[in-house]
């Protein structure tokens, strides 16, 4: 379990760098009420993102009771599987979800979750990782072996109902449900700290550990059948965020 912490504490650090510091890019209001994280992890996100917004009670769900015993009094933790259905006790201003890819295999329902728990005009905000590993100058070719386990990743995934690019078809799969101001923006992770510029380095080493507390463990989930959500960082990641109409009657 402390290993399994350890690794949400760099995934963490990993996505502050990229995202520049910020805890969101949807554009919440400064009054927001009401706020879920699924898959909340050591809760990090949550409580980075209460301290941002005080008068917001934000909640984070997860499988794991791994969090903080002494969280923000704006925080609240809970147990639960968000891939069945949620137990909302009231409509929520602004849901995230960040790197539970692997643990979802049928995104429709997820977002269709996402929609009945949204009060008209909240926002819905993806943060997640896609495969296979890439790389600019294509040498990922001169690897066979990481290229192996790209090709055998994928193909564990999609046996198992997983869509490891999840991402690149989540903007139709929101309008189709009816979620407008859709955004998308695709950013390039470095691997190792050989990038150049102190930023990149930083990003790079943090990757670098999560990757090499990640992969093998990562890749017998999904070869064994028994995927669940794991810290995992390949060389691509997506941040798409939409609205509820305010319009919409529920």
């Amino acid at each position: 379990m402390k290993k399994r912490s350890s690794a949400w504490v760099v995934n963490h650090g990993i996505w502050h760098l990229s995202l520049f510091g910020r805890v969101n890019l949807a554009p919440v209001p400064s009054n927001i009420q009401t706020a879920l994280d699924i898959g909340c992890g050591t809760g990090s996100w949550v409580i980075d993102f209460a301290k941002a917004h005080p008068d917001c009670q934000v909640t984070g769900a997860d499988l794991s009771s791994i969090q903080p015993p002494s969280p923000p009094p704006n925080v609240n933790f809970v147990v639960q599987d968000m891939t069945t259905a949620w137990t909302c006790p009231h409509r929520l201003s602004y849901i995230h979800s960040r790197t539970i890819t692997v643990a979802i295999k049928t995104w429709p329902a997820l977002v269709t979750e996402c929609w009945r728990s949204l009060k008209p005009g909240g926002w819905v905000e993806f943060q997640e990782y896609h495969l296979p590993f890439t790389s600019n100058d294509d040498s990922l070719k001169h690897g066979p072996a990481l290229q192996l386990w790209n090709e055998s990743v994928i193909a564990a995934a999609g046996q198992i109902g997983t869509n490891m690019d999840a991402m690149s078809s989540m903007q139709p799969l929101l309008e189709e449900q009816g979620f407008t101001s859709l955004a998308r923006i695709a950013t390039k992770w470095p691997m190792a700290p050989w990038a150049k510029g102190e930023r990149e380095k930083n990003f790079g080493l943090l990757a670098e550990m999560d990757v090499g507390d990640a992969t093998e463990g990562f890749g017998l989930r999904l070869s064994s059948g028994g995927a669940k959500k794991r810290s995992g960082s390949p060389s691509g990641s997506d941040v798409v965020w939409a609205q509820k109409p305010h319009d919409v009657v529920d």
